[in-house]
This record gives structure tokens, sequence and C-alpha cells, in this order.
């Protein structure tokens, strides 16, 4: 699925997109007439018009508006911030588990935490989760999709793959999650100015990402105007307002500069080593495995995994990332703890095992999207039955595959996962107010 978050790169975009809506038109493609709306208003903002989040010459991409409706726009910028969330988080447990044992300390063991890859990973968990109740407060329903790897640039704000730890790929991670502003020469002494010019040699001359706070800021920027504009709404989304702003100081001071250190060598677990990212790839002392780049599990599909044994973990693992996000769907969707509980448990478990053991067969988790979406059953018996088909098919290959499994594998947990369910749809059949 293509994210929509269109960016103008430092407003040179805007005639461009103009006259490529306008050639679209000319060849009998249908556009709304206020897609054409790109001169700016000072007294409302209309589509096509770049938020203003960032001081003049920032040097950066701007988001662009798209709908005049506060409440359509927020909704949309809503569910690009969930699939930003998600596209990070993959990204950084891919990285982790790509990190070989001498360097641990940069891994962490998975609890939210600013100073390792893992609990990184577990805050933009917790961001997703918190921008999909915010989703869900506003009426509309939770967001669980991203889009597959490579991310476009021409219709996203993030150039990025699914790809080992790297020099290039924290180069990244450090943009997108700088504030605004902070990456400026002009403003920094000679030490910033080095970072800043290693930082610049490591990005090269592609485009450079967005940063997520400018995402932010628009989202934030739009749901005040909506609240301004929707009478009741004010003591029921203006607590929002503080958790998104959060979120986004989360982003821009913590995880850049925990990405800041990893850059530079700098962070505590590569023990004292502050030259290992010049370290030749296949040299032992390098950081990470040279896992390949945006792998899958899908028959047929380019970067398919070529080892047999690994390519049928790497599907297992993925049994276990969908089952996860369905688990996470179903909890945003009712509100429901034991849903996330149950989330937790395979992800510490099942998918954190199999992670773990794949690079060691030379492969990755490949974190494919799942065909049919993350919420196919909107009642909550359907969404009890798919969820136990889901969990079903990952046990019945876990027991084909049961002499490549790690050691460390749960391989009872499909029936405490089942056992669970069936308590869940067994409440649904008795009268309210019943116990059990």
């Amino acid at each position: 699925m293509r994210a929509q978050v269109r960016v103008l790169e430092n407003g040179n975009g805007v005639s461009q997109r103009r006259k490529f809506l306008q050639k679209l038109a000319a060849q009998g493609v249908a556009i709304p007439a206020a897609y054409f709306a790109v001169q700016r208003d000072a007294r409302a903002h209309q589509p096509g018009e770049m938020y203003d989040t960032a001081p003049a010459n920032a040097g950066r991409s701007h988001i662009v508006r798209e709908f005049a409706e506060p409440y359509l726009e927020l909704i949309r910028l809503l569910r690009q911030a969930t699939e930003i969330e998600h596209a990070l988080m993959v990204q950084y447990l891919y990285g982790a588990f790509s990190v070989k044992p001498h360097y641990s300390g940069i891994v962490g063991s998975g609890l939210p935490s600013s100073n390792d890859l893992l609990g990184v990973a577990a805050m933009e968990m917790q961001h997703l989760r918190d921008v999909n109740h915010v989703l869900v407060a506003l009426g509309a329903g939770p967001n669980l999709v991203r889009q597959g790897f490579p991310i476009e640039p021409e219709v996203y704000p993030f150039e990025f793959n699914l790809e080992p730890l790297t020099e290039a790929s924290l180069a990244k991670y450090v943009y997108c999650e700088a504030a605004v502003g902070s990456l400026d020469p002009g403003r920094a002494n000679d030490g910033e100015r080095r970072f800043l010019a290693r930082l610049d040699r490591a990005l090269g001359p592609n485009v450079r990402p967005n940063h997520v706070g400018s995402l932010y800021d628009a989202i934030l920027h739009t749901l005040r105007e909506y609240i301004a504009s929707a009478p009741g709404t004010e003591a029921r989304l203006t607590p929002w307002i503080g958790k998104l702003e959060k979120i986004k100081l989360e982003g821009e001071e913590g995880h850049f500069q925990f990405f800041r250190r990893v850059f530079m060598a700098t962070h505590d677990g590569f023990k004292g080593r502050d030259d290992a990212w010049s370290c030749a790839r296949n040299d032992a002392a390098y950081p990470s495995y040279p896992l390949p780049v945006n792998p899958t599990a899908f028959i047929g599909e380019q970067n398919l995994i070529k080892n047999p044994e690994a390519l049928g973990l790497a599907w297992l693992s993925d049994l276990h990332y969908w089952l996860i996000l369905l688990l996470a769907e179903a909890s945003y969707s009712e509100d429901a703890a034991d849903y996330a509980a149950l989330a937790r448990i395979q992800m510490l478990g099942p998918f954190l095992s199999l992670a773990r053991h794949l690079p060691k067969l030379g492969a990755g988790v490949p974190l494919d999207p799942l065909v049919t979406g993350y919420g196919p059953c909107p009642s909550g018996l359907g969404r009890i039955e798919f969820l136990s088909c889901m969990v079903r098919e990952t046990d019945r290959l876990a027991a084909k595959l049961k002499e490549r499994l790690p050691e460390d594998y749960p391989v009872g947990l499909g029936q405490v996962m089942l056992s669970a369910l069936n308590d869940k749809r067994a409440a649904y059949s008795r009268p309210p107010g019943r116990a059990s």
C-alpha cells in the first residue's frame, strides 16, 4: 500500500505538482478541482498548501495538505503516522537482530528505552499504539498497514529499506529522528560540524528523509484546528495533544541522541571501539552481519530467502509477526488489555526466538505485510475466529519444522493462545453482566 504523505523539496515542487496534475487532466483523468488550490490563503488552510511548521530555509521537505476539512486531514495524517511508526519499528528490529553478539549492548533486552535498539523499537510500538488510539477516539478504525520495502521516495517522506545496521542506515535514522533545524551546520560548533560532515557523507547525494517531527507538527496543528471547529470535542481530544507532543519529543531527543551515539560509535555497547564502522564488512570486528536487504518469504517474489531451512522459519516468523499485529488491532478496536497482553507474549516469545535465530542461517526476519490486512473481521466473534485460525496455522507449521526450531522456541504457546481465545469466545455468548 502506498502512503499518501506528499513531500515537496524546499517548496520547489509546487509548480511541478501543478504541472503533473494538469497533465493528468489533459489526458482525461478526473481530479477534484480542490487539488489545484495551491495558492497560500492566510485565512484558511487549503489543499495543496505546505504546512508552515518549520523555520524559513530549514532545508527539508514539506508535508502538503490534501483536505480543507480538518477532520479529513487529521485522519489522513494520523494514518500516515501509524504507517511511519510501523515502518520505523520494523527497521529498528531488523537492524537490532543483525548486530553481532560482541556488540549486544547496543541491542538491549526489549524493554522500552532510548538507550538500545530493541528499546527504541518498543517505544515505536508504543507510539503506534497511541496514534491508533487517537484514530479510535476520532471515530476512525485503527491502522496497522504499512508500505512494503523498499519504500518509494516519490510518495513517501522516507527513502528506506529493511536492512542490516550499517553506518549508512544509521545516518538515515539519525536524520529522520532529528528535530527540524538541529542539523544546520551554520548553528554548529566545530565538534558538531565534524559530526554533520560525517552524516552528510554517509547519507550521500540521495533524497534526504523527512523528519518524523514534521509530520507530528502537522498533526498537532490540524488536531487543534479540528477541536476549535468542532464544539464538544475539547474535553475528549485535548488530552491527546500532550501525548502526541511527548511522542515527538521522545523521537527528537531520546531516539535522535541514541542513533547519533551508535552512528558515531560512542555508545557504551561498542566497548571503546570507536572505529568499528570503519572496519571492512567482512571483518569480524564489524558490528553487524551482512544480512540480505528487503528479504521476503513469499514464493515467487524478488529477494526470496534462498536457504530452504531459513525460508521455512522465516515464514513462521511472518505468521507470528502477523499474529502480533492482528492482536494489536483487536486491542485498539476493543480497548482490550488482554489482546495487548497476548501480543506482547507473542513478541517476546516465539517471534523473538526466531528473529535471533535466523541471522545464524544468513537470513533475517522478512516482516512481510499481511495480504488480508489486519482488521478483516469487524465483529468481535469474527475477529476471534480469524485469530484462532492464525494460531492454528502457526502451530501447524511449527510442528512440521519441529527439528529446525531454535531451542528457546515456546512450542506449547499455541494451545495457551487458543485457550485464551476460547475464553473470549465464551464471554460473548454469556448474557450481559453474568460472570463465568
